[in-house]
């Protein structure tokens, strides 16, 4: 069986284990705050990045992957006899990340090299790695993989409850007069990925578990039109509470070894603050 290696990225928000499981290679967006640049995960925490913007008051930037830093990770793989490579990562909606793989593509000599654009973020990437990976496990060539992931893009569902308005506002996504609105009836916006683009389809008010219980309905709904139970993903930014929340919940319909617990790294906390949360699975 050809050997085929998954190069993302980690904005996918795969457990360590998750990706040695897929054979992945994983390179780091860059989140610069402070004057200072830092690898996503492997210089910076979230833990850590949150401590950084209490400190400043300030709000990070982030930078998708170099086209150079694709070359040398593809060269490195092809000198490893491996047989081709799958790349996925963050949506071409939201970063230039997979502009830069295509740049680097074209100077690999014709080497296998097929690339699947998310068109999401988060865990909803990640879903599209493990069945691949399990695809590839069958006995399925690079392209029937890389045509199969594809087909799996529309079908995945990212969603997310942001406990605070703060930072979204801060980044630019909501207006000043709904930020305000917001704050004071405590609203916590729902935030789905709708045709490749991040829509606040949602405020729930009052309480977070309100808004909790808002995206969970969504779920049982999608629950009874047909899900692929395999994979289902519950992925927070520092919110182990809302974690254990939605676990209790989801295991009166999805086995527990199929729930996956992950945390979001700094680049897509950047963008979404503590105690977001998100529950990502396939529909069928």
């Amino acid at each position: 069986m050809p050997r085929i290696k998954i190069v993302t990225d980690t904005t996918a928000d795969l457990s360590k284990d998750l990706y040695e499981k897929c054979d992945c290679e994983v390179l780091p967006l860059l989140v610069t705050i402070n004057e200072k640049s830092y690898k996503d995960t492997v210089e910076l925490s979230t833990a850590e990045l949150y401590q950084i913007m209490d400190e400043t008051k300030q709000l990070p930037k982030t930078s998708a992957v170099s086209p150079e830093a694709f070359l040398e990770v593809f060269t490195k793989i092809k000198a490893q006899g491996y047989d081709g490579i799958i790349v996925t990562g963050i949506g071409s909606n939201m970063s230039s990340t997979m502009q830069s793989a295509h740049i680097a593509m074209a100077q690999m000599d014709g080497f296998p090299i097929r690339i699947v654009d998310s068109l999401s973020l988060s865990s909803g990437t990640g879903l599209l790695i493990l069945y691949g990976r399990e695809y590839l496990n069958q006995g399925h060539t690079l392209d029937e993989t890389a045509d199969y992931m594809i087909s799996l893009v529309p079908k995945v569902r990212a969603q997310f409850i942001v406990e605070s308005l703060d930072i979204i506002y801060r980044g630019g996504r909501i207006s000043s007069a709904k930020y305000l609105f917001g704050k004071m009836l405590k609203a916590h916006p729902f935030i789905q990925m709708n045709e490749a683009k991040l829509v606040v389809t949602d405020t729930p008010k009052g309480k977070i578990h309100r808004a909790l219980d808002r995206l969970f309905d969504v779920f049982v709904e999608d629950f009874n039109q047909g899900i692929d139970q395999t994979h289902v993903f519950i992925t927070h930014s520092e919110a182990p509470d809302f974690a254990s929340y939605y676990l209790e919940k989801l295991k009166a319909y999805i086995p527990e070894k199929n729930i996956h617990i992950t945390g979001a790294g700094a680049v897509i906390s950047a963008h979404c603050g503590p105690g977001t949360i998100g529950i990502l699975y396939v529909k069928k």
